[in-house]
């Protein structure tokens, strides 16, 4: 899953699908008498908190500290593609708007856009059919869309 996320995201940083896991696997551990019942739960809560890493990443990496002001070119000054901090601050914040709002359409984001698992994956893991997860996926996206177009007017 981490591996997926990474590769789709095809950001040039050094975060690796294994660091991924394992830090995944100590914040999922931290938290005692964490339950899980159902794969879906668990798959729910793996995607929140690999997305709250991998936005806490980038958002370390282009820190002033840290150089985030420069720009890397290569040899033919073409710019890297690079993630921008406060656009993934911009989408975390509309996700855990969502999440308050509508916590199954926050968790199929989760599971669509940070894990990578289609459809047909969720709608298995959920116990409902795929049409439905298609529906709330579309939901959650106009409805993301609309918060993050009224931040940046």
């Amino acid at each position: 899953m981490a591996r997926r996320e990474l590769a789709r995201r095809g950001l040039p940083i050094s975060l690796g699908a294994t660091t991924l896991v394992h830090q995944t696997y100590i914040e999922m551990a931290a938290k005692n008498g964490a339950d899980f019942p159902q794969l879906a739960a668990f798959m729910s809560y793996a995607a929140r908190v690999m997305r709250g890493l991998i936005i806490d990443y980038a958002r370390r990496r282009h820190a002033v500290k840290r150089g985030g002001q420069f720009t890397f070119t290569t040899l033919d000054e073409q710019i890297a593609e690079t993630a921008d901090a406060a656009e993934l601050s911009k989408v975390s914040d509309a996700l855990d708007e969502l999440a308050r709002a509508e916590p199954a359409l926050a968790e199929v984001v989760d599971l669509k856009f940070f894990c990578g698992f289609t459809f047909e994956e969720i709608a298995a893991m959920k116990k409902v059919h795929e049409r439905t997860i298609q529906r709330q996926w579309e939901k959650a996206r106009i409805y993301l869309h609309q918060t993050i177009r009224s931040e940046l007017d």
